[in-house]
């Protein structure tokens, strides 16, 4: 995925571990660390448990983390257990990306509830197809 950034992939300074559980045990407390994606197929009450012990590792840094969701909702696997440590929650789907919560805000207005449609191309490029809106 990534040859397909304008970048060369010697420019990455990244580094990928496999795993499917123990999130927390890779988490480097300073840096951006990317989990695609928490996996979870029983106990999805769990969720928020996991969250919050990938959020207390971390320091100066951020954590992204992808939580598969069914169709038709804003939550991930784990419903709303998977909000609590979340400062950003966005829900995808096919062309279209929703703030479900954001917990400190840019301006003055509540950006909760906006969602905007998009375009993919290439796998890596995000295409603004409409201004963020009420949905």
């Amino acid at each position: 995925r990534l040859s397909k950034f304008p970048y060369t992939l010697e420019s990455w300074k990244v580094n990928f571990w496999e795993r499917s559980s123990n999130f927390a045990d890779v988490i480097r407390p300073d840096a951006i660390n990317i989990i695609d994606f928490l996996e979870i197929y029983e106990d999805f009450y769990k969720i928020g448990l996991y969250i919050k012990e990938i959020f207390d590792k971390l320091n100066q840094g951020i954590a992204i983390i992808l939580i598969q969701k069914n169709r038709n909702t804003d939550f991930g696997l784990g419903g709303m257990r998977s909000l609590e440590k979340a400062r950003l929650y966005l829900a995808m789907e096919p062309n279209r990306i929703k703030i479900v919560k954001a917990k400190n805000w840019a301006k003055k207005e509540n950006p909760n509830g906006l969602a905007m449609d998009f375009k993919l191309v290439d796998g890596c490029k995000f295409l603004p197809q409409s201004d963020w809106r009420k949905v």
